[in-house]
């Protein structure tokens, strides 16, 4: 029985404990931010009205008997805190008016606010907090699959390699101080051998080309891109992510062909990059560029062996006249083993044409 307490804060309280660090919002088994500003002043209007909204979760965290203090955590409600100081710091309007514009009585009415909070008398890294934030989010469609699995596997080799690939973990966060950005679980010799890797050709591939919009990259849809990927090249096409969810179990400790999964899909980005494709073309969207990357990056050790002008002109003349297909096989059903190996079988004869 774990043991908690039910309090109402001020949300001035709230908001002070936020920006004076006693209260950490974005906490390593969180999701990225993804409410748009429309949900954002929805939320404030609630607020603004004096209607009730559901209880914030938080972590008590542990003392620091020096200090006398104790640091805690949001384990649910990082979208509403956040929402809450970006109106404060009059980010966005609602209604036409920003916090600024509100009238002093208004003002006071808002930062008095009580907001219900269930406070859970346990340390910030203790096992139990992650697991109430998967429970907390597991009925609702809050969180997608992806954000799901990222939350669960956050400490499996497989999924660290991948996160590295997509940008989505911090290197420098200090692990002798109360930083919790990144679970306190993952081996320290982890990050030491991350910081050594060459990963920017392939993090600007993902999230400067227009793959993936900025609301997929909130939503880690290029995580779980970037997980199938991996998990086609080291094994073979499959449906959806059926391969991935195994792979995730089997390299949970130990991913032994990391440095070349990392090595290989950064000379895959620095090739597919030197192409220079134009924004638009049909291999920067999500289900070609998939089959752009797989196959290239089983060419393994004879990617050397293209000839990128060939290669760039064979993807453009291919643009210029696609087969129906291959073009289905790109529109519906793009997860499905088919649908991929009907992609693939086009991209290889284009890169067996470019030797």
């Amino acid at each position: 029985m774990i043991d908690y307490r039910v309090r109402s804060v001020s949300l001035l309280n709230l908001v002070n404990d936020v920006k004076k660090g006693r209260l950490i919002p974005d906490a390593y088994f969180q999701r990225n931010l993804v409410w748009r500003e429309l949900h954002n002043k929805d939320f404030i209007k609630t607020i603004l009205l004096g209607y009730p909204f559901p209880q914030i979760f938080i972590s008590k965290g542990k003392i620091d008997v020096a200090s006398m203090s104790t640091i805690s955590c949001i384990v649910d409600g990082q979208q509403r805190t956040n929402a809450i100081i970006k109106f404060i710091d009059n980010q966005y309007e609602v209604d036409g008016r920003y916090y600024n514009n509100l009238t002093e009585e208004e003002k006071s009415n808002f930062l008095k606010y009580e907001v219900a909070v269930i406070e859970l008398d346990l340390e910030n890294d203790d096992p139990k907090v992650q697991e109430i934030f998967q429970r907390i989010n597991r009925t609702s469609n809050s969180l997608s699959i992806i954000e799901k699995m990222a939350s669960e596997y956050s400490t499996a080799e497989y999924m660290l390699v991948a996160k590295l690939l997509a940008n989505e973990i911090e290197l420098d966060f200090d692990s002798t101080q109360e930083d919790l950005r990144e679970d306190p679980n993952i081996p320290k010799d982890f990050f030491v051998w991350a910081k050594k890797q060459k990963v920017s050709k392939f993090q600007s591939l993902m999230t400067e080309k227009g793959i993936f919009t900025s609301r997929d990259i909130a939503r880690k849809v290029h995580l779980m891109h970037i997980l199938n990927m991996m998990s086609t090249v080291i094994t073979d096409f499959f449906n959806r992510n059926e391969k991935t969810t195994s792979l995730l179990n089997d390299y949970g400790i130990d991913f032994y062909d990391k440095d070349e999964i990392i090595a290989r899909f950064e000379k895959t980005a620095e090739t597919v990059l030197k192409l220079k494709l134009k924004q638009k073309s049909i291999w920067y969207n999500k289900s070609n560029s998939f089959s752009l990357i797989v196959g290239i990056a089983k060419l393994d050790d004879k990617i050397d062996d293209l000839d990128l002008e060939k290669l760039k002109a064979n993807l453009e003349s291919f643009e210029q006249n696609i087969p129906g297909d291959f073009k289905l096989a790109s529109t519906e059903g793009v997860n499905n083993k088919k649908e991929r190996e009907v992609r693939n079988s086009y991209v290889t004869l284009l890169l067996e044409d470019s030797k």
